[in-house]
């Protein structure tokens, strides 16, 4: 059971029904992590500009990568099977790249150098050396790029928050997905 309970759909905020509605529209169903945020309409509004924004940005496929990727970094097991299904319906990542992708790589080669740094950053909070950087520009990201993959996991990083402080409960349509943070805590 989650610490925050869910609002209910007649007690969601009235300036956050129109985001949820949007949501629900874009992804094919509203999550219980957006539902859980229009508690605040202010936060839904700053997740929902930020998603919507980031979609513009990295390409989906590389997103969802990163996201799985950081959800295993942080033991979210909702983040990693929100996006494990995000990944495998919408943008038709394969069970062997999702794998790949919770321990920091891919197998497409461009992307496995984005998701490879954007593992660095999640798991050294942010320390990089120069050579990382460097790395990352060699293989033909520019710094408008490396931006991006730092803006997408520090994304990542809020997502997990709100699901771990509140437990939210993962949606009926993802499958459940422990990460192995999880199986080790043994939760």
């Amino acid at each position: 059971m989650s610490r925050i309970q869910l609002p209910a759909p007649e007690s969601v905020p009235e300036k956050s029904k129109p985001i949820l509605e949007k949501v629900g529209k874009r992804l094919g169903l509203t999550p219980n992590l957006f539902t859980l945020v229009s508690i605040s309409p202010a936060s839904l509004t700053a997740l929902d500009h930020l998603q919507t924004t980031l979609g513009r940005t990295l390409d989906a496929k590389t997103r969802d990568r990163i996201h799985i990727m950081v959800g295993e970094v942080n033991g979210c097991d909702y983040c990693v099977s929100a996006h494990t299904w995000l990944g495998a319906k919408l943008n038709k990542l394969t069970e062997e790249d999702m794998e790949l992708n919770r321990q920091g790589h891919s197998t497409d080669p461009m992307a496995d150098v984005a998701v490879n740094f954007a593992h660095k950053i999640a798991v050294n909070r942010g320390h990089v050396t120069t050579a990382d950087v460097d790395a990352v520009r060699a293989a033909g990201y520019t710094d408008a790029d490396i931006v991006d993959i730092v803006t997408t996991t520090a994304f990542s990083f809020m997502t997990n928050f709100f699901n771990l402080v509140a437990d939210v409960e993962i949606d009926a349509t993802f499958p459940v997905i422990h990460t192995h943070h999880t199986a080790r805590a043994g939760a």
